[in-house]
């Protein structure tokens, strides 16, 4: 992706972004490894403004029916360590960005309402279960403790499950919530979900 700061508009850098995504979903369906430069997209446009357009071209792919190169890309995108230059992603997509993403899918038609739940929960269930494996591989190997990605998987998991539950009565809220508490490996991962769900 050849981006040169100072002389870039936001179209430039969205058509960027759907470029290497057509390129990183050729990559994903043949099993190597999706990249993005993070870094230089970020140097562009701010991390939240990046992490909306991103969404936007997973959502758009998520419709073609690419939802396992979606979680691929994603996972890549939200659980791949950055120099210290570089914000970690995942903390302000989980708390900034998520949010707004399920508010959204709230008012949604059915059918598309449906692909959007189905990107949400397999993008948190891969990116939390990564970010995991990460802190725990780093810990083994290193004994580094620091934390890599912003904030721990297991503090990320928590606020999310308040975050669900405080609106549960809302049919995407607990669709979520459901598919979440029902998959055997997030709940094995991340068993405070569960206890932030208990009244």
């Amino acid at each position: 992706m050849d981006l040169s700061v100072g002389q870039i508009s936001y179209q430039q850098v969205q058509q960027a972004v759907q470029t290497t995504f057509i390129t990183t979903f050729i990559m994903a369906r043949s099993h190597k490894p999706p990249y993005l430069d993070v870094r230089r997209c970020i140097k562009i446009v701010p991390p939240i403004k990046f992490l909306r357009l991103f969404w936007t071209e997973l959502v758009a792919s998520a419709n073609l029916g690419e939802l396992e190169a979606c979680r691929r890309i994603a996972t890549f995108v939200l659980t791949m360590p950055q120099d210290s230059s570089v914000c970690p992603l995942l903390p302000i997509f989980m708390h900034i960005v998520l949010p707004s993403l399920v508010a959204g899918a709230s008012r949604q038609q059915p059918p598309e309402q449906a692909v959007t739940v189905e990107l949400i929960v397999i993008t948190i269930s891969s990116v939390l279960n990564a970010a995991l494996q990460l802190e725990w591989a780093m810990r083994s190997v290193s004994g580094d403790d620091r934390l890599v990605l912003g904030q721990l998987s297991t503090a990320m998991a928590r606020r999310l499950a308040q975050d669900l539950r405080r609106n549960r009565g809302h049919d995407v809220y607990s669709t979520i919530l459901q598919r979440l508490a029902s998959s055997q490996s997030f709940v094995a991962n991340f068993p405070s979900f569960i206890s932030e769900l208990s009244p």
